[in-house]
C-alpha cells in the first residue's frame, strides 16, 4: 500500500471502529484495484491508512465501513 504514495494519518483523533464517523478534514483515497478485486463489495468507498491499518470509508458520510488490520 505505501507504494501508492497514500501517507498514513497522523493525529488520529477518532475511534478506529465500524460506525464511527472520521472528521471530513480527513483526506480520502479511492481503494487500489487490488483490493477491489479481493473485496468485490468495497466498490463506491474510500480509504484511509492509519498506521498501517487500510480503514474503508464511506465517503457519503464519512463513517468507517471496515478496518483491515496489516
Amino acid at each position: 500500500m505505501v507504494r501508492s504514495g497514500v501517507r498514513p494519518v497522523t493525529n488520529v483523533n477518532f475511534a478506529l471502529s465500524v460506525g464511527t464517523a472520521v472528521p471530513r478534514s480527513v483526506t480520502l483515497h479511492a481503494l487500489p484495484p487490488a483490493i477491489l478485486t479481493l473485496v468485490p463489495a468495497y466498490r463506491g468507498f474510500s480509504y484511509v491508512l492509519v498506521g498501517d491499518d487500510i480503514v474503508i470509508i464511506d465517503p457519503d458520510t464519512y463513517e468507517i465501513v471496515d478496518v483491515i488490520p496489516a
